[in-house]
């Protein structure tokens, strides 16, 4: 699998357990894939600990998700037995074990954790399973200007890996970009970007850091 299994590990040990839906999220979504627009079948990429289910139940959606971390499927499980079938384990930079097309495909932070080959699979994938007029919203991406930008190994030229300190620390590969290079992978992909937006903000206290990331709309034509 291409994407990184060290996240197997950090759910095992109940690390980078967020369990609220992510408010940039629920805010595209609100604005740029309603519902009662057309976006009810819903697929989301890397769940994680499931911080967007309850959101996503809320709306009334299909939603259906594919995570790459067996530890973190089996609680989600048990937690939403409604859901169980629709909770998969897989690799979303090969193949979906869900059957297409879906109105809207969402990631939060997830296939950016990976190299850019993988990441350029996972996008072609996307393209190929959501409906024309479909859309792929990206939330938190991470920028070239993220303080972690420079730390660990490269294992490419946007992607760095064994970074050892920070909030990505332990997080396996970690795809930084900046907007010529993201650009460049939605439009090669055959997305129509509708929005990019790049957030940044600077920590003091108690230590210096900065955090950056991409947050955008994509439509398939």
């Amino acid at each position: 699998m291409t994407f990184s299994p060290e996240w197997d590990q950090l759910y095992r040990e109940s690390a980078h357990m967020s369990i609220w839906p992510w408010s940039d999220l629920v805010s595209y979504v609100n604005r740029y894939a309603k519902p009662k627009n057309g976006y009810q079948r819903v697929l989301e990429l890397g769940c994680g600990a499931g911080a967007n289910i309850p959101f996503f139940i809320r709306l009334g959606v299909d939603y259906s998700t594919v995570e790459g971390s067996p530890a973190i499927v089996e609680q989600l499980r048990e937690h939403y037995p409604a859901l169980s079938e629709r909770i998969r384990i897989g690799d979303f930079t090969r193949e979906y074990p869900f059957p297409g097309p879906f109105d809207l495909i969402v990631d939060r932070g997830s296939l950016i954790h990976n190299t850019t080959a993988g990441i350029r699979s996972g996008l072609a994938l996307a393209f190929q399973h959501l409906r024309p007029g479909g859309k792929f919203i990206g939330i938190d991406w991470f920028s070239s200007a993220h303080g972690s930008a420079t730390l660990g190994a490269p294992a490419d030229s946007h992607t760095r890996t064994d970074i050892d300190s920070g909030h990505l620390a332990g997080t396996g590969n970690v795809h930084f970009c900046d907007r010529e290079h993201l650009e460049e992978l939605l439009q090669q992909t055959g997305f129509r970007i509708e929005r990019l937006e790049h957030k940044q903000y600077d920590v003091f206290t108690p230590a210096s850091e900065r955090f950056a990331w991409w947050n955008f709309v994509a439509a398939k034509p």
